[in-house]
């Protein structure tokens, strides 16, 4: 399938609405042999004539459908959990629906991959306590995984909101790159966090210091009129104006 704005990863669970026909067709298809099925996400930068062209990316993920339920309409509901990397090499058929060539990708994994995985765990919790996305059940679902390659690929397909981003993460091979991006993206999200809480800070100390401000002027405002009107009335005795102030504020 080729959809516009969706990624999908390995390990990544994906809901779907099965409606158009040519998409019917290919379920039937599918659910009656290996239940497997691509996910490719669809070039956006190409011009209006090319729209329906539905060019895709060159690398995608083949999928095996967990559940499939199909409506009285015809429409079916499918999870979808990707299984693998595959590397796009043509399209060999466009009708009734449209079958790719693919090519799996395994990921290349190296010693350095583990180290960073420890980063980004410090990083997600960094990124809970200061109020981002990740939640406490993000962590409880992460954290656990022994597979570093499943832990990055799940945490870019869940925190990443960006659809040409993730692309460009999917289509990495090599884990350890993988997660440095992951990792660079996880802390410019934090410092950004960090410095809105930094502008509402000096913002709430900035209105304090006006409430202070304002209150000292009104009150010395009060005070230069009181003193205006005792003299008006005949006390002359600065002391003795304060000491009346103070009596009236209290």
């Amino acid at each position: 399938m080729t959809l516009r704005g969706m990624v999908l990863f390995p390990k990544a669970m994906m809901p779907l609405r099965i409606f158009e026909e040519r998409y019917r067709q290919m379920l039937d298809e599918v659910l009656s042999t290996t239940r497997i099925f691509g996910i490719v996400c669809e070039r956006e930068n190409v011009s209006e004539d090319e729209v329906h062209l539905e060019h895709p990316f060159g690398v995608a993920t083949a999928g095996l459908i967990r559940v499939s339920k199909k409506h009285d309409d015809g429409t079916s509901f499918v999870l979808l959990q990707g299984i693998k990397r595959v590397k796009v090499r043509g399209i060999s058929q466009e009708l009734p629906y449209r079958i790719i060539e693919t090519e799996v990708m395994n990921s290349i994994c190296d010693g350095s991959s583990h180290e960073i995985r420890k980063q980004i765990e410090v990083a997600l919790k960094q990124n809970k306590l200061l109020g981002g996305g990740v939640t406490d059940e993000m962590l409880d679902f992460l954290n656990p995984l022994e597979d570093d390659d499943a832990f990055v690929d799940l945490a870019a397909f869940t925190l990443c909101r960006h659809t040409l981003r993730k692309q460009a993460m999917l289509e990495v091979q090599h884990l350890s790159k993988r997660a440095s991006m992951l990792l660079t993206d996880l802390h410019r999200e934090n410092d950004r966090l960090v410095s809105i809480k930094q502008m509402m800070k000096q913002s709430d100390d900035e209105a304090s210091e006006k409430v202070i401000n304002d209150y000292a002027f009104q009150n010395n405002q009060s005070i230069q009129e009181s003193i205006k009107l005792n003299l008006e009335n005949g006390i002359t005795s600065i002391s003795e104006i304060v000491r009346l102030q103070n009596i009236s504020d209290a």
